[in-house]
């Protein structure tokens, strides 16, 4: 009898399109979530067509594990802060990121778990002098206790590896976009922010000068990247990128956004940079193109004309949406 996948964070926006994709794949998913940020909504759609169990708990409480990891062979580990939490919340950022994760890891070691796949992120590699940012050759250096803490993770994931002979492997997303993308308070990612702010005749708010780059990817296809490593025997103890390889500087993605909104003629407005921000992050695909043989196909453009398109359909008065507080990052104190 086959066994159950457990997906923490499976309510969240990646976390849901990779139970959307393992249902389609006829597979009994288990979902952890404390459902401070995901939306049981986003499972919907999973649960009506599929085996979904979901259980209502954290990664910081060992019941909450012990009963959602019952009956599964394979982990998905995606419970996580945000990037900008850290700003302000740097200790309930590492306890959930860090502390977390070694708690995920112990008990998947006690339950024999046969993979345990850690959804870790770019921002290990913090301002990587390298153009092309590599697994292997790259030196990572995190900008942000999110960064650092991510890495502190891969690190106990290895560890487990190593030791215990845990088989995990590590996957390193690059800026997830399209639907279900958080679009307001401080977890907001940029391209949602942007397209409010632009649906209201608002001029998109960009910090830096706007020469920062991101290697985005579409958040099905980052799905599906796990999924494929999930079945690699060739990355157990090691790293992967999982990136569509093309970076694009946020001036770019701005004036895109405003034609394919049909408001060319809004510029961008420019604000101070925040702290921690990286500047450059462009992934080196070209591991997981040989090894995963992942070939994104959404190219951006086209991906974000059918997430704006869903973004539409999904928000009948996208005026509700609009924060007046750009700088929320700012105001969220411990």
């Amino acid at each position: 009898m086959q066994k159950r996948i457990l997906v923490t964070g499976g309510a969240g926006f990646i976390g849901s399109h990779l139970v959307d994709l393992l249902v389609a794949k006829n597979r009994a998913v288990t979902v952890l979530d404390d459902f401070s940020v995901g939306k049981k909504s986003y499972l919907q759609s999973a649960e009506q067509s599929g085996d979904v169990k979901i259980i209502e708990g954290s990664i910081l409480d060992f019941d909450s594990i012990e009963l959602a990891m019952q009956d599964c062979d394979i982990v998905f580990h995606l419970a996580v802060e945000c990037v900008r939490r850290s700003l302000n919340l740097p200790l309930q950022n590492h306890h959930t990121n860090a502390t977390g994760t070694i708690n995920m890891l112990e008990v998947a070691r006690k339950h024999k778990i046969k993979r345990f796949i850690y959804c870790s992120s770019s921002e290990v590699y913090g301002n990587g002098k390298d153009k092309l940012l590599n697994e292997t050759s790259t030196l990572c250096e995190p900008m942000t206790v999110y960064g650092a803490a991510k890495l502190a993770g891969e690190y106990y994931a290895k560890a487990y590896y190593r030791t215990y002979q845990l088989p995990t492997t590590i996957v390193r997303p690059f800026n997830a976009y399209g639907p279900r993308a958080y679009e307001q308070g401080i977890r907001a990612e940029v391209i949602p922010r942007f397209i409010i702010r632009l649906l209201n005749d608002l001029p998109p708010v960009i910090f830096g000068n706007g020469a920062c780059a991101r290697d985005f990817t579409h958040v099905t296809e980052v799905a599906h990247g796990l999924t494929l490593a999930a079945h690699c025997d060739a990355l157990i103890g090691k790293e992967v990128n999982i990136a569509f390889g093309k970076a694009y500087t946020m001036q770019e993605v701005a004036v895109l956004l405003a034609k394919l909104c049909g408001k060319p003629h809004i510029k961008p407005m420019f604000v101070d940079p925040r702290p921690g921000d990286v500047h450059f992050l462009h992934a080196d695909t070209h591991l997981a193109s040989q090894v995963l043989k992942f070939k994104p196909e959404i190219g951006f453009e086209q991906g974000l004309q059918d997430y704006l398109s869903w973004f539409q359909q999904s928000h009948t008065d996208v005026s509700v949406l609009l924060e007046k507080d750009i700088l929320n990052w700012q105001t969220e104190k411990v």
